[in-house]
């Protein structure tokens, strides 16, 4: 009811009052749809493109156990061509490495005992992240970043996957780095598999100068990457989260 002019009471009209609260309904719906749409478009733009860097169709067969048995050590390295990609390890946007996996092989007691002997123990690797120093031939990479260190002994004969929140920007290198040694190797393939090692020129095969070499260690620190191999594959993937 509603009061008149002349102070007495009037009923409400009953149909302007549905009409009222038809409209109400209306808008409150045509508001809800705005939200849920607004919603999905914040979560579409949220999405972010995951990238597995160094990834291929089929991955090659570690080297060990079988003859000749050989593993990476002392060294930090990354592919330059794997089969299918050039620079496959090279980052292609801003982001952050948020996963890496290695593919190592299960060398016999005797073939551990040697690489212990050799290299050290125990078996471990870990990411760094390189950017190359401009007009440097050969060339020169300054270490930017790097992850934890990764005991490989529980995971050997498998296929691992880490953990990793290294942040990266285009252009950088995801390397692999290896302060001991680690059986993912692939040897015997295409002679467009090659891979870059941080040892000086003209200290590449002989077996001194391999145990003698050092991984880069000290962020900001420079290293010379002399050694270029062919027909063989570091067995190692990042993964690569836009930002």
């Amino acid at each position: 009811m509603s009061r008149s002019s002349h102070g007495a009471l009037t009923a409400a009209n009953p149909a302007r009052r549905r009409g009222r609260v038809a409209m109400a309904m209306l808008a409150a719906g045509c508001l809800a749809v705005l939200i849920a749409l607004v919603a999905n478009a914040g979560a579409a733009s949220t999405t972010r493109t995951t990238i597995v860097l160094g990834q291929t169709a089929t991955t090659p067969d570690p080297s060990c156990p079988e003859l000749p048995c050989q593993a990476v050590g002392s060294v930090t390295g990354f592919q330059l061509n794997n089969g299918q990609a050039k620079l496959p390890f090279s980052v292609p946007k801003d982001g952050k490495i948020t996963a890496w996996t290695l593919t190592l092989a299960q060398p016999t007691s005797k073939q551990r005992s040697f690489f212990n002997g050799f290299f050290g123990t125990p078996p471990e690797a870990r990411l760094s992240i390189l950017r190359r120093i401009p007009g440097t031939d050969p060339p020169r990479y300054n270490l930017r970043s790097q992850g934890s260190i990764r005991v490989l002994s529980p995971y050997l004969g498998q296929t691992v996957k880490f953990g990793s929140s290294l942040k990266v920007a285009k252009g950088d290198i995801v390397a692999l780095s290896v302060p001991t040694w680690a059986p993912a190797f692939a040897q015997s393939l295409p002679a467009n598999n090659i891979w870059r090692a941080s040892r000086e020129p003209g200290k590449c095969t002989n077996s001194t100068d391999v145990r003698q070499g050092q991984p880069q260690t000290k962020i900001g620190q420079r290293a010379t990457y002399g050694c270029r191999y062919s027909t063989a594959r570091l067995l190692y993937t990042a993964t690569l989260t836009e930002n």
